[in-house]
């Protein structure tokens, strides 16, 4: 019994060490992390006084995008002007005329162009739409009814933060 007690008085107290590798790749680990995800920042967008945007709490998550505003007085792609807005309604975009309409020609030309291009980077094919909270459902699916029709079946909608 003596023996035991005078091994335990007989160590020495060691102090931990630090261990500086582990605690470098870890914060460097960290430091890559936060630089990929912040690398991905929205554009800042203007918007036009007579458009008004709905607001959501969702985040952003878009990347190449063509952008459609349709705003109360005018449709544009990409800051082109392709139709008035007339009573609500896109001029020149009914249900049975989508394909013949200015708006279906420009985008459809758009990923021709984007397609026979030589670039190494895949053309976008997501269409940011920025659209006046007081339009029908019914004029903001011609909308996209005609870009699905040109090509662009993956939309994301703008809102403002809450």
């Amino acid at each position: 019994m003596a023996l035991g007690k005078s091994k335990r008085r007989s160590r020495k107290f060691v102090h931990p060490k630090l261990m500086l590798t582990s605690m470098m790749d870890m914060f460097t680990i960290i430091l890559i992390f936060l630089l990929f995800s912040f690398s991905d920042h929205p554009e800042d967008l203007k918007l036009d006084e007579d458009l008004e945007l709905p607001t959501s709490t969702a985040k952003s998550d878009y990347q190449e995008t063509i952008k459609i505003v349709l705003s109360q007085r005018e449709l544009r792609l990409n800051d082109e002007v392709m139709a008035a807005v007339e009573g609500r309604q896109v001029a020149g975009l009914t249900n049975d005329n989508l394909e013949n309409s200015p708006f279906f020609q420009r985008l459809n030309t758009l990923r021709i162009e984007s397609e026979q291009s030589e670039s190494s980077q895949a053309p976008p094919t997501h269409i940011l739409f920025l659209c006046d909270k007081s339009h029908s459902f019914q004029t903001i699916n011609r909308v996209i009814k005609t870009a699905g029709l040109a090509g662009y079946p993956n939309f994301q909608f703008a809102v403002l933060e809450e």
